[in-house]
């Protein structure tokens, strides 16, 4: 009797783990979906895991557009963490095909396949423009951490892009060495996934806003497939697509090495 009941047990034990949630399971806090009063640390750690992961490659075209000229550039980025992240330009035009940036905590570094050199980076450039778009190269890199670089405010009830949203106000920590002065992020209720952000420069000014789109399953998380950012200058966007995004794989010792990057690969 005792090992029926012993096995019964084992299985209700195990119903119950694979019954939570995907994301719960891989240490994902929980979507407080609809509340009223969301724990906000909990929220922007689940989105700042959502789009980051322990690891990532994915390939994706940046398309650039101003009231002049217009572009496109499709690249691969491989990721780990916050701290390190690789860029090549698969196809653009014959200056930019082949360039590469690497971070390495905050560290910046471009290989100029022209040039035939590596040219490293003022820790300062990170909120520059990079190549030409209206992402920064912390964007491009995702070198910031809503968890760890920002103080959040409580949540107010509003409205974004037609959902209901909580509205949540990001300040920079005494500590943090951030682009922004303060950024403001609308979270979907029913998802808890982020619906756009508004980015405020020092003296409180609207520099740019970061819609999010096309949300798409991959593995156990949602994301957006879409991204973009539209300046407070008029006429001007970028959106950045992607066609090809692995979370938490295996990459080689090497990929975030300098010897890498001046191989050009």
């Amino acid at each position: 009797m005792r090992t029926k009941v012993a096995i019964a047990f084992a299985v209700f034990a195990l119903l119950a783990v694979t019954a939570r949630p995907a994301d719960a399971q891989a240490g994902v806090p929980a979507c407080p979906s609809g509340s009223e009063k969301p724990d906000v640390p909990e929220l922007i750690k689940r989105i700042d895991q959502l789009l980051s992961g322990r690891s990532s490659v994915g390939v994706m075209t940046m398309s650039i557009k101003t009231p002049s000229w217009s572009r496109s550039l499709k690249m691969k980025i491989w990721s780990q963490g916050k701290d390190y992240a690789l860029v090549r330009v698969l196809e653009g035009g014959p200056r930019e095909t082949g360039m590469m940036t690497l971070k390495r905590e905050k560290q910046l570094w471009n290989w100029l396949p022209q040039a035939g050199r590596v040219m490293k980076l003022p820790s300062g450039m990170l909120g520059d423009s990079w190549m030409g778009s209206d992402f920064t190269n912390d964007d491009l890199v995702r070198g910031n951490s809503l968890t760890d670089d920002f103080d959040a405010g409580a949540a107010a009830i509003d409205k974004a892009e037609g959902r209901d949203a909580w509205h949540v106000v990001l300040n920079p920590k005494p500590t943090a060495v951030v682009v922004w002065g303060r950024i403001e992020l609308r979270i979907d209720r029913a998802s808890c996934l982020p619906i756009v952000e508004h980015f405020f420069d020092e003296d409180g000014k609207l520099a740019r806003r970061m819609v999010f789109a096309d949300f798409r399953q991959i593995g156990w998380r949602q994301f957006p497939g879409k991204m973009t950012v539209i300046p407070a200058e008029k006429g001007r966007e970028t959106s950045i697509v992607y066609s090809e995004m692995q979370f938490d794989v295996d990459l080689p010792s090497d990929t975030f090495s300098l010897q890498r990057l001046r191989q050009g690969r």
